[in-house]
């Protein structure tokens, strides 16, 4: 039986919390990521092997992989983390050692991560794992690893996974849940929703609501204007999802996404989105399902302040027009534009304390659909998410392995059967789709598509490839 250290309890945030209390059988709320590695010239045989052995023999596990939830008389109401032993962490079961049936394609680790993905952690453990898989074409190795993300957002997963690996081939590298003692005292942290309430009198509240959402619902004929929720058109993204999970993935040049951005006067954001755009397109038109309308994307927005390397979440959201409805590449291009930067600028206009009310309140109409259950069965306030995290600039390796592509995979939710997240790396952006299995068949294609698209906004901007 596990025992913990009860003097060492942390209190969840209310974001924290939520994703807590929504996990089901059917919706897992864990993010993932998937790492490919080539192994270095001359590698022994049992190379693989001891990394994994190296990975099990941790003497001390730090946070946030040493924490399980408390198990209380309140904890669906207010849950909260304690820190278990690190002589009662079986390491064994949190690190799995598998490999890929013949040939070890693409396709053969894209079914196991797509099974790996959609079976839920155990909540009687610290709530991540492992799982180190070899046997993959080309001399290479994956290791596709999850952890529930009451316990770390994007940008936080990739902290503690890119902190692991070293900058040269022959630099130290560690485990993820090594603990280290750390090089700077780090920021003390709090939750920015109990902070902004507990900080505003009754008497300014009203000033920051008409601050941040005035701009909502005072709209001017023929001009763009902040989106509001639950202004997406329905669509076969927002039925109901099950437990079974897909994943697909692709890959795209971020000098390219560059040389576009920079002929269609955007950003390499625009850019991303329009590539997700297209791609969401030609899919939902293959299956006669595209809306009349444009599909609407939730873009999360990190609400960190600088210096602020904490492992608990700290995002909101902001809402982009994708364009979808626009069969010409360089309208929805001007479309996803626009409708970012109305998005973009409000939230610079507004104060710090209106700022962080703005984009957490506008995550709530979410939030309480996801609580509810009803997520599949009212209109939804997005069609799906799609985010930018950004990693690594330089090349990283793992005892002389090349990290070859780092994959995000993340959450798909009732009434929400897609998300598409990337993560840059090294010059690339690596894209991961993740989606129910049973509501998104062809997934792959999307990522296909997504690839196309890249090359169609080349040639529609005139940018001759490199």
């Amino acid at each position: 039986m596990t025992t913990t250290t009860r003097q060492a309890t942390r209190r969840m945030s209310l974001l924290d919390t939520a994703f807590v209390n929504v996990e089901t059988r059917d919706t897992p709320m864990h993010i993932g990521g998937l790492q490919i590695f080539s192994l270095p010239p001359n590698a022994p045989p049992d190379f693989v092997k001891n990394i994994v052995r190296r990975f099990r023999n941790t003497a001390k596990v730090g946070r946030p992989f040493n924490m399980k939830l408390e198990k209380t008389l309140w904890a669906r109401i207010a849950p909260s983390m304690i820190v278990v032993d690190d002589d009662r962490i079986d390491l064994s079961y949190h690190v799995r050692h598998s490999a890929l049936p013949d040939p070890g394609g693409e396709r053969e680790l894209g079914e196991l991560v797509s099974h790996l993905h959609s079976q839920l952690l155990d909540r009687s453990r610290p709530l991540w794992t492992c799982h180190v898989i070899e046997g993959l074409q080309n001399n290479r190795f994956a290791i596709y690893s999850k952890m529930h993300h009451a316990l770390a957002d994007g940008i936080s997963a990739m902290r503690l996974s890119a902190r692991a690996l070293s900058t040269e081939p022959d630099g130290e590298w560690f485990p993820a849940w090594e603990h280290r003692e750390p090089t700077h005292k780090r920021k003390r942290t709090h939750d920015q929703a109990r902070t902004v309430a507990a900080k505003l009198t009754a008497r300014e509240w009203p000033q920051i609501m008409k601050q941040a959402f005035q701009p909502m619902f005072k709209r001017e004929p023929g001009s763009e204007s902040v989106l509001r929720p639950f202004e997406a058109p329905p669509s076969i993204l927002n039925g109901e999802v099950t437990c079974a999970r897909r994943v697909a993935t692709q890959q795209l040049d971020m000098e390219r996404m560059k040389r576009v951005a920079k002929a269609a006067g955007g950003s390499l954001n625009d850019v991303f989105l329009a590539v997700c755009s297209s791609a969401l397109r030609r899919h939902l038109q293959s299956q006669n399902a595209l809306p009349d309308r444009s599909l609407i994307a939730g873009v999360p927005v990190s609400l960190r302040e600088a210096g602020d390397d904490s492992m608990s979440n700290a995002i909101g959201f902001l809402w982009a027009a994708l364009g979808t409805e626009l069969s010409d590449p360089k309208e929805r291009f001007a479309a996803i534009r626009a409708s970012m930067e109305v998005s973009k600028n409000h939230l610079k206009s507004l104060p710090q304390q209106a700022r962080i009310a703005f984009t957490l309140l506008t995550s709530m109409p979410t939030a309480l659909v996801l609580m509810s259950g009803l997520g599949a069965k009212v209109r939804p306030p997005m069609n799906l998410t799609i985010s930018n995290v950004p990693g690594p600039e330089h090349i990283l390796y793992l005892n002389g392995a090349k990290l070859e592509a780092t994959f995000p995979i993340s959450i798909p939710v009732q009434g929400q059967a897609l998300n598409i997240t990337c993560v840059s790396y090294a010059g690339q952006l690596n894209v991961g789709f993740t989606g129910s299995r049973d509501s998104l068949p062809g997934l792959q294609k999307m990522a296909v598509y997504a690839g196309e698209a890249l090359t169609e906004l080349e040639t529609v901007f005139g940018v001759i490839p490199a």
